[in-house]
């Protein structure tokens, strides 16, 4: 049995995304350069490297962006409530 090729795999399921590209979203801001993103029409998750290209979210991907997250709030922590400028 001969099968359609619009009714496979990726086109099947985000034809729009594979003709006209992602639209993102930002889903949550890791630190002042690294942020997390989520298309809105196929719900592919995304992230931006190092050069501020946008590259599939995997599992490690994830738990780095986590690590940063936490640095991130621990430094705002501390630098506001230990360092405070006194006037």
């Amino acid at each position: 049995m001969k099968t359609n090729y619009l009714t496979d795999g990726i086109v099947k399921k985000n034809y729009f995304c594979y003709l006209l590209g992602h639209r993102f979203v930002e889903t949550k801001k890791v630190n002042a350069h690294f942020s997390e993103f989520e298309c809105t029409t196929c719900k592919m998750q995304a992230t931006n490297d190092s050069r501020n290209k946008k590259i599939a979210l995997t599992s490690e991907l994830k738990d780095i962006n986590e690590t940063l997250f936490y640095i991130n709030l621990k430094k705002q922590f501390i630098s506001k409530f230990y360092f405070r400028k006194k006037e």
